[in-house]
């Protein structure tokens, strides 16, 4: 009788080390499997991107071209330099040139995203008054903010700015693509309050609107590629989704970040600081 209690322990003993060696087993390949699945599907995304960034590379670098000749030509007209336009044709090349803008806006925006990154996003420094600079793309985009019934109000900071070192050019885009996404949202009335402030070594921009506002469930995809808010979509089908993205890159890359708050139905404020 006591070997057999004494088999039966063995055998009980025996029965559970594999049990729990099983256990430990199909947990380990679970583990591996999921780790395996969540690489490959990775690696997937990855190879993903990288086809539609190429295929809209490509594209837009196609369409790049004929929608300037076509813009230059619009211009062109409306200046009179071809005889004189009754008010109906203005009307209507002003419509075509506004259209011809934005899908140029549109197509350089693609290119941006498709072909930079922080990594290699080469940058011309300069030294730039940053207050003439904002002053410039206010009054740049007023008849804009006007036809949007949108004032754009910029309060001239008290103390003095000094100069920055940056991109012009790239600061330029990063300062357009705020200020239309705020007239653009405005939902055909409000305003945009802007800002300029040092702060010890460090320049502060700020664009507050009373538009749209971004839903709190989906302000974390704000900086991703071809974003777009969907209580944004159901209202307006134009934008790439890229000018936030893209000004990102550009922000980091001069050693700077963006932020944004947001409010559904009580508007953004959206802040960059750049490094002095």
């Amino acid at each position: 009788m006591k070997n057999k209690d004494f088999f039966e322990q063995i055998s009980m003993t025996i029965l559970d080390f594999v049990l729990v060696a099983v256990v430990i087993l199909l947990g380990y390949y679970i583990i591996v499997l999921k780790r395996k699945s969540r690489l490959m599907a990775q690696i997937e995304v990855r190879k993903m991107e990288d086809r539609r960034s190429s295929f809209v590379s490509i594209i837009s670098h196609q369409l790049r071209t004929p929608l300037s000749v076509i813009k230059g030509y619009i211009e062109a007209l409306l200046t009179g330099d071809q005889g004189p336009l009754n008010d109906g044709q203005k009307e209507y090349l002003n419509d075509a040139l506004i259209i011809s803008r934005d899908s140029v806006n549109l197509v350089n925006d693609y290119l941006d995203a498709a072909k930079t990154d922080i990594e290699h996003m080469t940058l011309k420094r300069e030294l730039v008054d940053l207050v003439q600079l904002v002053q410039a793309e206010v009054n740049k985009l007023r008849p804009l903010s006007m036809a949007s019934n949108c004032e754009i109000v910029f309060t001239p900071p008290a103390d003095a700015v000094p100069p920055v070192s940056v991109d012009v050019i790239k600061i330029k885009q990063v300062i357009e693509n705020i200020l239309t996404n705020a007239i653009k949202y405005s939902r055909g009335h409000g305003t945009a309050n802007v800002t300029l402030a040092n702060r010890g070594r460090q320049v502060i921009f700020s664009c507050q609107d009373t538009g749209l506002g971004i839903p709190k469930d989906q302000q974390a995809d704000l900086f991703t590629k071809f974003f777009r808010a969907k209580n944004i979509m159901h209202r307006d089908t134009k934008g790439s989704g890229l000018g936030l993205y893209v000004s990102k890159l550009i922000v980091e890359a001069h050693g700077g970040r963006i932020m944004i708050a947001s409010e559904e139905n009580q508007g953004t404020t959206v802040q960059f600081i750049l490094p002095v």
